[in-house]
């Protein structure tokens, strides 16, 4: 009897135990985890939209689907989240668009100083046209899945050593740059010295003198507390910091047309959330850095006007790197014709 009865237990637990197996949202193998990876931290745009799509890919999967957050370069620099996520070792990246250019040299055009217009609005109908277009279809030839452009916003000038307010300013300073052709040739068009130095070392070379100052995003600036190792800030619209979200494409491909729609839409909602939180930031944040630690500067039309003109052999450099890059180009150019930009 007390054998029958011990069999009878087991029995029922072993059932039991399968049905809260079988039981959607109640094992943590069943959820499907999307890792994300973002250089900068959670305080920042891009991790401040980070945390809502955990959120979103939760509630419109139903709990099927969770988002990894890995910020703060806590997965390695930006080149090698682009690696990872082109080899599949990480399902989704947010990592500034000048690190991509290595893989795919039409992105650089992204990093073209003057290009896009200093009104958010007016700048996303340029990019979200044609340009779009043409960069989608390129990533994917390199295993990139291409699901939004969004800004850290417009790139300012902080440096240590002494405001830029001119072109003959900033001639022998040394600035640190990303890993990007266009930048490289556009610090040495403005007489300067590029420097390539990691994002997650940056703060240090900074603090140590190791380069002289840099150009950011407001949101990074401050998320990166620059402030405390740089006293001068120059507002000068020169470019938009961009940022690539991406995927692993053959990862993507495979996902359930659900899924896919899903990750679209949380992607979609990423982008839109991060374009308008910079555009509702930026002079607040101005005001906070120059409260906390940073002379202000806003470059005005004419000095803008001559770091542009000295910017122009930086824009037939590109053209001449390819007959890719000469049309992805001038797709922007046609495009701003056509919107009378």
């Amino acid at each position: 009897m007390r054998k029958q009865f011990v069999e009878k237990a087991i029995c029922i637990a072993t059932l039991v135990l399968l049905c809260v197996v079988a039981m959607p949202g109640t094992s943590d193998a069943a959820v499907k985890k999307v890792k994300h990876a973002i250089t900068v931290n959670m305080d920042d745009a891009g991790g401040i939209a980070a945390a809502a799509m955990k959120e979103n890919l939760k509630k419109y999967s139903g709990g099927e689907m969770e988002l990894q957050i890995f910020p703060g370069s806590q997965l390695g620099g930006m080149r090698e989240h682009y690696e990872a996520c082109q080899s599949g070792a990480i399902e989704t990246i947010y990592v500034a668009a000048s690190a991509a250019s290595k893989f795919v040299p039409e992105v650089g055009v992204l990093d073209l100083p003057f290009l896009f217009p200093t009104e958010y609005d007016r700048a996303w109908k340029v990019i979200d046209g044609e340009l779009t277009k043409i960069l989608s279809e390129k990533l994917e030839k390199q295993n990139f899945k291409l699901l939004g452009i969004a800004p850290y916003g417009y790139k300012c000038l902080h440096t240590g050593t002494k405001q830029i307010k001119n072109l003959a300013d900033i001639a022998g300073m040394k600035i640190r740059i990303m890993p990007s052709k266009t930048l490289e040739l556009t610090y040495k068009a403005w007489k300067a010295n590029p420097t390539p130095v990691e994002f997650g070392e940056l703060y240090v070379a900074l603090q140590q003198k190791v380069v002289d100052g840099g150009e950011n995003g407001l949101s990074v600036i401050k998320a990166q507390k620059f402030n405390e190792v740089q006293p001068f800030l120059t507002v000068s619209k020169h470019g938009l910091f961009m940022g690539l979200m991406v995927a692993n494409k053959k990862w993507f491909d495979r996902l359930s047309d659900k899924e896919k729609e899903i990750i679209v839409k949380v992607a979609e909602e990423d982008i839109a959330q991060q374009r308008k939180y910079v555009a509702e930031e930026d002079e607040k944040i101005i005001k906070y850095l120059g409260e906390n630690g940073m002379t202000v500067y806003r470059m005005n039309a004419k000095e803008a006007a001559a770091f542009e003109k000295a910017s122009q052999p930086v824009y037939k450099a590109f053209s001449d790197m390819s007959s890719e890059c000469k049309r992805t180009l001038d797709a922007v150019l046609d495009t701003k014709n056509k919107l009378g930009y």
